[in-house]
C-alpha cells in the first residue's frame, strides 16, 4: 500500500510541476507502481500473507454467522398490519 501512495504522490508532483519531480522521467514515476505489482503478485503469496488474510476473513464471517444464528427471533406485532 505504501508503494501505491508513494506513486500517487509522485504522479501528482510530476503533473503539478513541482521542482525535483517535474524533471524526472516517466519511468522513474512508475517505479513505485511496478514495485506494488511485484509485491502483490510475488512477495505476498510467497510469504503466505494472502492465505492468512483469507483465513482471518473466513473466521470473522463464521463468527458473524454464529451470532446471527444464536439471535432470538423478533416477536410479531399484533394489530393493524400496515403502519
Amino acid at each position: 500500500m505504501i508503494f501505491i501512495l508513494l506513486g500517487i504522490l509522485l504522479l501528482i508532483m510530476k503533473l503539478g510541476g513541482i521542482y525535483p519531480v517535474a524533471d524526472w522521467q516517466w519511468f522513474e514515476i512508475a517505479v513505485p507502481f511496478i514495485l506494488a505489482i511485484c509485491w502483490f503478485e510475488m512477495v505476498e503469496p510467497l510469504l503466505g500473507l494472502d492465505v492468512r488474510r483469507q483465513q482471518h476473513r473466513k473466521q470473522q464471517f463464521e463468527v458473524r454467522v454464529q451470532r446471527f444464528q444464536n439471535k432470538k427471533p423478533r416477536r410479531q406485532r399484533r394489530g393493524f398490519p400496515f403502519r
